[in-house]
């Protein structure tokens, strides 16, 4: 009997570790799979929203590289797509840069009997964000603006240059336009890219004298900026001016001198 008792004696002590170390392990993987469901998802979601802001801000810096391009300048920026990383996953973070026609401005006059006729093209640089964590959304770059779409709708977050840029002064109006040079560009995923502009003066650019005719435009980002400026020309100069808001046309009714600017932006996604 003593040697009987004394066997189980051992065996109780040879297994209370065992137990203690399953315990211990029923009680990490239950710890585990807490975390697993509650906070790496929280982890992970916070760095898609740091990464999210930070790739928002990055774009935004557009307007800085665009307005500060002169005659012959050009300036790169670089964008990181996805990014973010956690410890324990990649984020999801995939987003799409394009560079795309916007609209155009038709110019259609004659000045000192010759005629002047002018097609430029409009260009809108976009980002779009796609990710399974935080919404989707798509900015838009265009004049100078800057347009967020989200939820079906949009909103302006910058303002375009559109009204600072275009005025009759003195007898002259002046007309600043914008003309996309390059194709149509796209690039999507999650690696760097660089977004590059060049601007270079037309060689029509200058200073027309005894102007009549008409100059029509078309945008699908700030179209409604343009026909504030126009209505702004017609009704302040209603003798000079009609602007018809069904065509989007500037008709010029008396012989006026113009200051035309273009510049032409070459846009490139590397």
């Amino acid at each position: 009997m003593g040697t009987i008792g004394k066997t189980n004696r051992m065996d109780d002590k040879a297994v209370s570790p065992i137990i203690a170390i399953m315990l211990i392990l029923a009680i990490l993987v239950t710890s585990i799979s807490v975390l697993a469901s509650n906070w790496f998802p929280i982890v992970k979601k916070r760095a898609e929203i740091q990464h999210n802001k930070e790739l928002i801000d990055k774009f935004l810096s557009t307007v800085t590289v665009y307005s500060t391009l002169n005659e012959n300048r050009s300036s790169a920026m670089s964008i990181k797509l996805g990014g973010g990383d956690t410890f324990f996953s990649q984020t999801t973070t995939s987003s799409t840069l394009s560079v795309n026609q916007s609209g155009w401005i038709n110019i259609n006059m004659v000045c000192d009997g010759t005629p002047l006729l002018l097609t430029l093209k409009l260009f809108k640089v976009s980002l779009s964000t796609h990710n399974t964590l935080i919404p989707d959304q798509t900015f838009v770059f265009s004049e100078g603006g800057i347009r967020i779409f989200q939820y079906g709708k949009n909103i302006t977050r910058l303002e375009p240059d559109i009204d600072k840029s275009n005025g009759f002064r003195e007898g002259i109006l002046y007309l600043i336009a914008d003309n996309l040079t390059s194709e149509p560009q796209e690039v999507s995923g999650n690696g760097i890219v660089f977004l590059r502009f060049k601007s270079n003066l037309n060689p029509n650019s200058g200073l027309y004298k005894n102007c009549t005719g008409r100059i029509l435009v078309e945008d699908g980002v700030f179209n409604g900026k343009w026909e504030d400026v126009m209505v702004k020309l017609e009704t302040n100069n209603p003798t000079v001016f009609s602007f018809n808001q069904n065509t989007n046309t500037l008709q010029i009714l008396t012989q006026i001198n113009v200051s035309l600017t273009i510049r032409d932006f070459e846009v490139q996604i590397q």
